[in-house]
């Protein structure tokens, strides 16, 4: 690719909101004493982790390098989930924190490029499978919270 699509920046996106995902809750993880929580987030990291590896390759492989952008939320979201509040209370901060986030957010962009036919064919394809993928995370990590919020 000779120009720079605008597609690119939304990949590149992609890849720092999945590390900084599996960051955050990486960290949760390593702090909480709930073994399903522990397990959930340890599985949700991991996949954070490696979608901002497929990411980060599928910007390279369009002839682009990935930028880093700083995330002002970032530092507070890892200072919470490390802190000794209650699970329950670090979930309502994370939902909290999720309302006031800009809109349209990295979802709805990369949800509207797996139909934008101005994207290639094979980054679509990745936009899907990922979406996927995201939707699973969230059906997972829904259901160990609301036992959480149940029994807090």
């Amino acid at each position: 690719m000779t120009s720079k699509p605008e597609y690119v920046s939304l990949l590149n996106d992609i890849r720092l909101q999945e590390n900084r995902a599996g960051v955050y809750l990486e960290a949760w993880a390593n702090k909480t004493d709930n073994k399903d929580l522990k397990e959930c987030l340890s599985f949700v990291a991991a996949r954070e982790y490696s979608h901002g590896d497929i990411f980060d390759r599928r910007v390279k492989e369009l002839g682009f390098q990935t930028e880093e952008i700083s995330d002002p939320d970032f530092d507070e979201k890892v200072r919470v989930v490390k802190s000794d509040i209650s699970d329950a209370e670090k979930i309502a901060w994370l939902k909290e924190t999720r309302l006031r986030q800009a809109t349209p957010g990295v979802r709805e962009r990369y949800e509207a490029a797996t139909d934008d036919e101005a994207v290639d064919p094979l980054t679509r394809s990745l936009l899907r499978w990922f979406t996927d993928v995201e939707n699973d995370s969230v059906v997972r990590m829904g259901a160990v919270y609301a036992e959480i919020e149940k029994a807090g």
